[in-house]
């Protein structure tokens, strides 16, 4: 697509990693010609519960003054805040994608953590507070995710520790929201079960295979080819 009918990309990164987790592929994406926006969700670990609502407003700000519609990229936990968006931003939505993330209830609320991983985060949490996601996986996980030592740096240096109780939280959905064109990308074998549902309901579902979950840092031209087809 291209004129004035462009979409903007709107990168939202998951609440546990930093907007510098959607970098790379916005460099891509602004060196194919196509507006970027990376709105940050870092102050969601010092606001006032509900603390997914300033993720919200975050975005709302990041794009009240866009006139092209949007197209709205959810990576990891911040695809599960994409229909709260949806029905937040003044801006026309024309496409929502999820990378590597769970899909979203169709109707009333969507749990911010499963019961079976809220039960493990409770055993990592300190005075209410989680540590940086790059702990909970052990020493190696990052640099097994991102080899490159600068990129690892730089992801690592912006986690923010979230409370545990932004994990209790439900994100309600706003009536027929997935009534708008929605895709997924998979990336790794962990949200296989949630591509199958996005397929199942009807969505383009594509793999990227080999790559893992934070291959949007590693690979992102490759991510950014994916992410154009299933927008444009």
């Amino acid at each position: 697509m291209a004129g004035d009918a462009a979409p903007v990309y709107v990168l939202i990164h998951s609440p546990l990693l930093g907007p510098s987790t959607w970098t790379p592929v916005a460099r891509e994406l602004e060196g194919r010609g196509r507006q970027v926006v990376v709105p940050s969700l870092l102050g969601a670990a010092m606001a006032p519960p509900p603390q997914w609502r300033y993720c919200i407003d975050a975005v709302r700000a990041a794009t009240s003054t866009l006139s092209n519609p949007i197209v709205v990229v959810g990576h990891s936990g911040g695809g599960l805040l994409l229909p709260a968006i949806t029905g937040a931003v003044s801006t026309a939505v024309s496409r929502l994608i999820f990378v590597d993330s769970g899909v979203p209830a169709s109707t009333g609320e969507t749990p911010l953590a499963p019961p079976a991983f809220l039960a493990h985060l409770r055993t990592l949490v300190v005075n209410g507070t989680l540590p940086p996601w790059s702990t909970w996986w052990g020493d190696e996980a990052m640099r097994e995710l991102v080899p490159d030592e600068a990129a690892r740096a730089a992801l690592e240096r912006e986690l923010p520790s979230l409370p545990l109780a932004y994990f209790e939280q439900s994100v309600p959905s706003p009536a027929a929201w997935d009534r708008m064109p929605c895709a997924y990308l998979l990336l790794s074998d962990a949200y296989r079960d949630a591509a199958s549902d996005a397929g199942a309901r009807g969505w383009r579902v594509e793999e990227i295979p080999g790559a893992q979950h934070l291959h949007l840092v590693v690979a992102p031209a490759t991510v950014t080819d994916v992410l154009i087809q299933l927008a444009e």
